[in-house]
Parts: C-alpha cells; sequence; structure tokens
C-alpha cells in the first residue's frame, strides 16, 4: 500500500520576533514612546502578550511591512550587542516592553558613560513599569567594526565538511548544488533550478558560506523572494541551519578571534523579504523626523483613488465611447467595459506597467498617438500628482522611489552595507525591480546570485518578463562590465517519483514551438532522485462536473479516512492511503487555472455552480471540508452578508428621518441590490434571536451604535469618534464563524485591510464621528457614514476586495486544499489534483483564452502596445509574438501544476474533451499550437473499422 503522508518541515522556531527599537538616520531625530503598559498580573497570558505586540507597534511607531520583510535584531537573551542612544529624561528610570514570548528581554537602564555622553545600555532587567512619553534622541545604530580575523573563518573544502558534520542540515549537497556554492562570489552568478531540486538548499546554504567562508556579517547579506511563503520558509530554514552550523563551527580546529564572532553572531539579521517589503522598510525607516510617513495603498484603495483622484471618473464619462473602444481589446469579454469600476480595473494593468516596464509616458501620449494613449497619459499624470501631493504609493511607486534613491546613490540604511544580493525566482522579474537589483549592487559593489526557471514564470500578466531572465548573461555584462558564472543548472529532482518527473519532462517537451522560448542552451532533463514509485499518473474524467464531484469525493473519502484506494480492475498494484498517524486531508491540494464556485452571470440569470462548489458540497455531505477562501466573492458569503447587514443596521438604520442613507446616494445600483442583500440576511438572523455573549446581547451592541450615529447619544457619545472597524469587531462575538473557522478569518481579514485601507483616502479617515446636528445634510456624523459607505462597503459590494489566505501560518491539516496553480508555485504535497478541464464540455470561444487561445492574451496585447514605447524592454519581448507567448505561458502555467506531487498525481476533467474526435483543444492535455494532438497520437491505433470512444495514452491509469 503506498502511503501518502507530508514531510514533516513545519517546524517551530522560538527566535527573537521583535522589531529593531530605533533606526537610524543621517541626522538625530525624537521619538515619542508610548508607555501604556498593560498589568502584568492580566489572568488571560495569550490576551496579555496581544497586548504586549500591539504596545510593541504603537510605541516605536513600527510595524511590519506587508510582505514579509524580516530583520533581525541583537540577541534578547544575552544582550550582548546593545542598541545606543542618548536620553533626555534626566536620571529617569526608562524600561523597555515586555517580551512577546516567554524569554527575556533586556530593558534599558541608565547605565554607562562613552564619549561624554550619556547612552542608555542594554541589561537584563526588565520591569512592567514605564514612565509615560519620554523623549528620546536616537543615534545611529551603531555597528561593530571590530575585525575578526583577516581571512576566511574556513576555506571552502571545510566548509562543505562542516555542513556534511551538521545534523541539523540532515544533507550532503550534489554535485550540481556544489558548483553553486562554489561559484566566485566576485562576479555575478546565474542558477537554473527545476522543480525540486533544491534552490532553497542552495540558497541558504550560499549565504552561510558568504559569512564562514567570505566573513561577511549577517547583515550584510540580502535575500528576496517572489512570495510571503518563500521568504518565511528561506527565514526558518536559515536560522535553523545556520545556529546549527554555527555551533558545528566552534568545535572545529579555528581561531580563538573567530571562535568568538561566531558565539556572538546572529543569523536572524540577515535581511529577507519580497521586494516590495524591503523597499517598505528601507523607505520607512529612512525617513526624517520632519517627513510625513510614506502611507503603501493596497490594489483595491489604488483603484479607488485612481477613478477618484486621478482623473478616471471625468474622463470616462466625458470620453467613454473613446476609451471603451480603446479597452474593450484588454476585458475577458473583449465588450467596452460599462462601469466606472470595469474600466478602472481593466486600465490599472496599463498604467502600473507604465512604471514596472519603464515606459516612455510622454511618448506614448504624444501628440501624433491616438487620443486614448493622450486621455490614459493625462489620467496617469493627474494619479501620480495625487500620490506625490499626499505621500502615498502604490507598490510600483513604491519600488521606483527606492530606484530614485539608489540612482542618486543615497542608499537607505537598510542596504548601504550590503555586501551580497541574492535573488530568488528571478524569472519573474520586472524591467524596474531588474534596475533596482543592478543599481544595489552597483553601489554597493555587491556579490550577486540570482536563481530562477524560465519554465515556471508564471507572473507575466503582474509585469513578470521572462526575457530578462533569458538575457541576463547578456544584460549584467552589459550593466555591470562583469561576465556572470553561469549559467549552472540544478535539475536533480529530489521531491517526485520517477514516474511524475517523466511526465513533467515529457509535457514540456510536447510542443516543439515552446523550445526557442526558454532558455539557450535548454536546461537539461530534470532526473528523478526519489526512484520508481508505486503509483503511475492517475486520471479520472466523467461526463459532468457533478458526477466527477462525486466520485473524487469518494477517492478522496477513500484515501485519508477509509482504507486506502484500490482500483477494481487490479491495474493498481499497490493501493493508495493516507497516513493514519499523522496523514489528512492537509496532504492533497486541488489545483486550477480558477478556484472560483460559481459562473459570472449573464443576463440577469443566476450564476451556475462550477466544480469546484459541487465538489465542496459533496465533501460535505461525508463529513469532510475543503479550505478555498478565494473560490466565493466576499459579498456572496453568507456569515460576511450577516455581518456586513448588521453594520448596515447599527450605522445606517432605516428608522433614520428619510430612510438609510446608502437608498439615496450616488453610488452604483449593484452597490445597493448586495446592500439590500446584505440587510435581508441580517434580519433574518436576529430572528434567529443569538444567545447573549459575555452577558450582553446582540441587540444591546446594535442600539447603542444606532443611537450614537443618529443622535450621538448613549454609551458611546463619551468619544467625538470611533474607528469603523470597533463598529466590525463589537458584532464579531455574535458570529464565532469569524473567530473558530479558517476561511472565516481569511474572510474577517479582508474586510478588517478594506477598513484599514480606506482610512489612507477617505474623507473621515474610516471613522464614525459623532453627531452634532443630526437633521442636517452637512452634519460630520452624517457625512462620515457616507464617507464609509461610498469608501469601504461599496468596494466590498462591487467586488474590488481580494482575500489573502496567507495571513494563514500553514493551510489547515482537516482540510482539502483548494489553490490556484500560482498560489501553489514553491509548494508540494503528497497527492496534487490538477483540474485540467472540469469547465469545458464545448469548444465554447469564451473559454478558448483559458485552454487553447486564439487570439494573444490581454496581457500579451498590453506588451504589444507598449513595446515601442519602451526600447530596451519591447525589442527584446517582441521576439515572440504576442499568440506564442500566450501559449508559452499556459505550458508553463501545467507544467508547475504537473511537478508539484510527491507521491501521486491525479488528472480530473470532463471526458468529452478525450473523445477520439474531439475539437475541445486544451494544452493541459497534450495539445500542440499546430493543432496536433500528442496523447491522440501516443494512443493505440484503432484495429477496426471504428475508433475508440476516448483516447488513452499509456502513461495514464484511468480512474
Amino acid at each position: 500500500m503506498m502511503i501518502i503522508d507530508a514531510d514533516p518541515i513545519g517546524r517551530t522556531l522560538t527566535a527573537s520576533r521583535f522589531q529593531r527599537l530605533f533606526v537610524a538616520s543621517r541626522t538625530r531625530r525624537r521619538f515619542i514612546l508610548s508607555t501604556k503598559m498593560p498589568s502584568s498580573s492580566s489572568p488571560h497570558p495569550q490576551r496579555r502578550d496581544r497586548q504586549h505586540r500591539a504596545l510593541h507597534s504603537r510605541a516605536l511607531r513600527l510595524s511590519t511591512p506587508r510582505g514579509g520583510v524580516s530583520r533581525g535584531v541583537p540577541s534578547a537573551e544575552t544582550g550582548k550587542r546593545p542598541v545606543f542612544f542618548r536620553s533626555m529624561a534626566g536620571n529617569a528610570d526608562v524600561q523597555w516592553l515586555r517580551p512577546l514570548s516567554s524569554r527575556p528581554v533586556p530593558a534599558l537602564a541608565f547605565g554607562k558613560k562613552l564619549a561624554s555622553s550619556w547612552l542608555w545600555v542594554a541589561s537584563d532587567v526588565c520591569k512592567p513599569s514605564l514612565p509615560n512619553h519620554h523623549m528620546c534622541d536616537a543615534f545611529p545604530l551603531m555597528r561593530e567594526r571590530r575585525s575578526f580575523g583577516s581571512g576566511p573563518i574556513v576555506t571552502y573544502e571545510e566548509f562543505l565538511r562542516i555542513v556534511a558534520r551538521t545534523g541539523a542540515i540532515g544533507r550532503v549537497p550534489n554535485s550540481e548544488q556544489r558548483a553553486c556554492l562554489e561559484a566566485d562570489p566576485t562576479i555575478p552568478t546565474m542558477i537554473v533550478a527545476g522543480p525540486g531540486s533544491g534552490k532553497t538548499t542552495v540558497l541558504v546554504l550560499r549565504v552561510l558560506r558568504h559569512i564562514l567562508v567570505d566573513h561577511l556579517r549577517p547583515e550584510q547579506i540580502l535575500i528576496t523572494t517572489f512570495t510571503v511563503k518563500a521568504a518565511r520558509e528561506i527565514r526558518s530554514r536559515l536560522i535553523e541551519w545556520g545556529e546549527a552550523l554555527f555551533e558545528q563551527a566552534r568545535t572545529e580546529p579555528i581561531s580563538e578571534t573567530d571562535r568568538e564572532f561566531l558565539a556572538h553572531v546572529d543569523i536572524n539579521r540577515v535581511v529577507t523579504g519580497t521586494l516590495d517589503s524591503v523597499c517598505q522598510e528601507a523607505l520607512g525607516s529612512d525617513r526624517h523626523a520632519d517627513e510625513p510617513p510614506l502611507v503603501t495603498l493596497e490594489s483595491f484603495a489604488a483603484t479607488v483613488i485612481l477613478q477618484r483622484r486621478g482623473g478616471l471618473g471625468a474622463s470616462f464619462r466625458n470620453n467613454q465611447a473613446v476609451l471603451g473602444a480603446f479597452l474593450s481589446p484588454f476585458t475577458l469579454d473583449d465588450d467596452p467595459p460599462t462601469t466606472l469600476a470595469e474600466a478602472a480595473n481593466t486600465l490599472v494593468p496599463i498604467i502600473d506597467r507604465f512604471i514596472q516596464d519603464r515606459v516612455d509616458v510622454e511618448s506614448f501620449g504624444a501628440a501624433d498617438q491616438p487620443e486614448a494613449h493622450r486621455i490614459i497619459r493625462e489620467i496617469d499624470s493627474t494619479y501620480r500628482r495625487y500620490l506625490r501631493e499626499n505621500n502615498l504609493l502604490d507598490f510600483s511607486g513604491l519600488e521606483e522611489a527606492l530606484l530614485e534613491r539608489l540612482r542618486a546613490r543615497l542608499i537607505p540604511i537598510l542596504l548601504a552595507d550590503v555586501r551580497a544580493v541574492l535573488v530568488d525566482e528571478y524569472q519573474d522579474t520586472n524591467a524596474l525591480q531588474e534596475a533596482i537589483y543592478f543599481e544595489l549592487v552597483e553601489a554597493c559593489q555587491a556579490s550577486f546570485t540570482v536563481v530562477g526557471d524560465d519554465d515556471q514564470s508564471l507572473y507575466r500578466f503582474r509585469g513578470a518578463t521572462i526575457e530578462l531572465f533569458r538575457a541576463f548573461i547578456d544584460r549584467c555584462r552589459n550593466r555591470l562590465g562583469r561576465a556572470p558564472a553561469g549559467p549552472l543548472y540544478l535539475v536533480e529532482n529530489y521531491r517526485s517519483t520517477d514516474e511524475i518527473v517523466a511526465f513533467f519532462n515529457a509535457f514540456v517537451r510536447t510542443d516543439p514551438n515552446f523550445g526557442p522560448a526558454r532558455i539557450q542552451p535548454p536546461k537539461p532533463v530534470i532526473r528523478s532522485n526519489n526512484g520508481q514509485g508505486q503509483v503511475p499518473i492517475l486520471a479520472m474524467f466523467r461526463p459532468d462536473s457533478q458526477t466527477l464531484a462525486n466520485d473524487l469525493t469518494d477517492f478522496i473519502e477513500a484515501v485519508f479516512r477509509g482504507s486506502g484506494y484500490r482500483d477494481p480492475q487490479g491495474r493498481l498494484i499497490n493501493g493508495l492511503r493516507g497516513n493514519r498517524e499523522a496523514g489528512d486531508l492537509g496532504d492533497a491540494v486541488f489545483l486550477a487555472s480558477s478556484v472560483l464556485e460559481m459562473q459570472k452571470p449573464y443576463f440577469g440569470n443566476p450564476p451556475k455552480a462550477r466544480f469546484t462548489h459541487h465538489l465542496r458540497n459533496a465533501m460535505a455531505s461525508r463529513d469532510m471540508q475543503m479550505f478555498n477562501p478565494r473560490g466565493r466573492s466576499l459579498r456572496d458569503i453568507e456569515h460576511v452578508e450577516q455581518l456586513l447587514g448588521l453594520v448596515l443596521l447599527s450605522i445606517d438604520p432605516p428608522d433614520r428621518p428619510g430612510g438609510s442613507l446608502y437608498s439615496s446616494m450616488a453610488i452604483t445600483n449593484v452597490a445597493k441590490f448586495f446592500m439590500n442583500r446584505w440587510v435581508a440576511a441580517a434580519r433574518q438572523f436576529l430572528q434567529t434571536n443569538p444567545p447573549p455573549v459575555y452577558g450582553r446581547t446582540l441587540a444591546q451592541e446594535m442600539s447603542e451604535w444606532r443611537d450614537y450615529c443618529l443622535r450621538g447619544t448613549g454609551d458611546k457619545a463619551s468619544s467625538r469618534d470611533w474607528p469603523f472597524l470597533d463598529v466590525i469587531y463589537g458584532l464579531i462575538p455574535w458570529l464565532d464563524y469569524f473567530e473558530i473557522d479558517p476561511e472565516g478569518q481569511v474572510y474577517l481579514e479582508a474586510l478588517s485591510r478594506a477598513a484599514g485601507q480606506a482610512a489612507g483616502f477617505s474623507a473621515y479617515r474610516s471613522r464614525l464621528v459623532r453627531p452634532q446636528n443630526p437633521g442636517s445634510p452637512n452634519d460630520h456624523g452624517r457625512l462620515s457614514i457616507e464617507a464609509i459607505i461610498r469608501d469601504v462597503l461599496t468596494p466590498l459590494a462591487e467586488n474590488v476586495i481580494d482575500v489573502d489566505e496567507e495571513i494563514m501560518p500553514s493551510v489547515p491539516r482537516d482540510r482539502l486544499n483548494v489553490m490556484t496553480i500560482h498560489q501553489a508555485k514553491g509548494l508540494e504535497f503528497p497527492l496534487v489534483i490538477v483540474d485540467v478541464g472540469t469547465d469545458f464540455t464545448t469548444n465554447h470561444p469564451k473559454n478558448r483564452f483559458r485552454r487553447f487561445p486564439e487570439q494573444p492574451s490581454s496581457t500579451a496585447m498590453i506588451e504589444d502596445l507598449l513595446a515601442p514605447f519602451t526600447p530596451d524592454l519591447g525589442a527584446l519581448r517582441t521576439q515572440r509574438k504576442g499568440l506564442d507567448r500566450s501559449f508559452e505561458d499556459l505550458i508553463r502555467l501545467y507544467y508547475v501544476a504537473f511537478s508539484r506531487p510527491q507521491s501521486a498525481l491525479m488528472l480530473v476533467g470532463c471526458d468529452k474533451a478525450l473523445r477520439w474526435t474531439s475539437n475541445i483543444k486544451n494544452v493541459a492535455l497534450g495539445w500542440r499550437q499546430d493543432e496536433r494532438w500528442a496523447w491522440l497520437d501516443q494512443s493505440p491505433r484503432p484495429t477496426g473499422r471504428r475508433p475508440p470512444a476516448m483516447v488513452s495514452p499509456p502513461n495514464l491509469l484511468f480512474v
């Protein structure tokens, strides 16, 4: 019996997780420390830890940047690297914060005198009492410049021996990995890493090599990743392996000076994160005292500002015909956008590309260009001007701001001492990000290592430019004047069985037209290191989605809840089952190009259920659940409807004179439709008479908010204004779904993020103001409610808020993971089920772009549109035609999906696409761009007068 089980890679790390105390700048600056400390005798330790964490963020005016950048701090246990700063508080006993964990955190006690200035030094005492609002003048963070040795701590050969003797690492680098580790750090290095080939291992060990062999300090090393999950994984492994490796190295025959260095070195100080988060941390922490803080906008907030402040609203109303005709090729259905929201969603990728591709916008909108070009240039100019005037940045503007600093050689302190730059997933880098890396490496004279795989580039729709990776050798030589080492190849796969590796190797070589799009010389064939498995590639195809969902549920139940799956016809020699002790549904994942559970409604008809909806219901009938927070729109989820309806009844009740505000506001009919539906759902919920919580009823909570919003009276009237988030969280105790259900937690985060981001552009900063003249239409209380309806609730009703399931530290083990293929990038699972055609029962033109495009994708058309105005990038990108690039993106998408499994891969779809005479062409099923079908060619040829009903390639086992 083949056992499906996940590798035991989940680890809990007890490392210091607090931010740096103060961030240095070129001039001294003042900070106000808010020191209202919660009682240390609180009977609720978890609540107290949350209070401490929140206090820490408020007191230091720092928060972890979105995207996961992490920068370590001096060791909390030893205090061996105190941070110095001068006090203006006299001889007061200034103490620091309590720890976020059980470990002692150093306090700041009045101590030594150095260079005739009184300094605070870290002590081993931690007291809960702090004086209120101490004014401090921060010195630049003092880096220890003491020399720990003139040469390397160990040689490269000794480094490899230490790695082999370190139990926590548990592996010896293979010959390909050793070549990558050995590469000369004084010249750039290009590594092409196939799926499952150990690129994370190489990145982590190369960082450790920089410390031990090249004698760099951890804070001199920068690692950027494409996703937050990848950053977490690298950081987790870096800390675990680094501490063990340094401990092992101390037992080796090295000098006492180097032994002392290894005893004090803090691997947690390596800078890791996505490039966006690094930019945010670098720019935010390098701000002078008289500069306003930078605010980075979420995509929805940037879109709203584009509509209202960027001139899109007026331009669309005045030029709807011109803009509609221009934008229609970039919409999903090729129809002109009919609403402002649709126009904004279509225009945003173009405006983002202006910066990401470094477009000459003036030439794009010149007088000799089409009228739509000039209108869009003016919209972009107005939008960017508004962001500058209000100190706002979208993510592309954030990266551009860092590039401008680097070009002016005003390098932020976070990056000023960087001597090694390592970039993961370089194939998804855009032109702006490439420029940042080249400028940083040149300015700091840093070592430069890039790792990527052109076959796994998935993010062209976000501006990723695979052509930059393919041309890295030439571009690096031209830009930095140094010829890089490489490409060095990692092609030994440690993840998957022989059968799986052979399958995705064959798939990526199916279409000969894809060959020229790959890096040259082509990456060698991936080799499996796991040996032959016991399970061939499985395939489950049924006549319709409902039947497929039921049969797939039977299969999943047998594997994880029953005695295992056995092929009724005996073709599967050994069965397939989950590990009874540690295995669960979380060891499997369902991957699809789209995980939406309902189709888009057309012509007023109710939306049709898609396969994932049928699968959810089928699993629920067997007492199993799946985790698919992206599968449903926030506005359609029952519990979200109830919560938002309760919010409306609390702040905008229908018994207001003149009726509810939202019903008469100038918002879209779509928004009003969903708000009415939310209110109806809330009233149904109230009829269930929810029980009291902590002796308080839901009616009491809502009544207090109504009294405050309508008349400015009641218990809440003591405050002049309230954050809108207080309304949401005040109602949550009666909707425990948001506290106990993993999907509910993701949805609550999305609602909170929408309210929080609105504070950056909404008139009343997403706050409810106490009314002074309730009957007046100009009363600030009334206007603040209208602002919340317009800036928070309307975007939710118009479905422009995305969920972010990455807030979950891990996927629930007792649920089937449902992910888009893009989400699964970099992940692996014992059992992977790939949707290769559950939606494709006919050769409908509306879904051809997802399986066999007949024209370039909207992303490829945007690239072609901007190519003449991007001299550096346009010619490189358009070496391949737009239609070719669209096919290549589909091949890469399914190559990533097919290379995720460890033990078993299953393909699922509707069987109409497998008929011998099928005209439902699908790249995932082996169709080539020249309209030849590889699966048909591989199937046994018919011996009679009539062909078989279905194709049956020999490498698939149909179940």
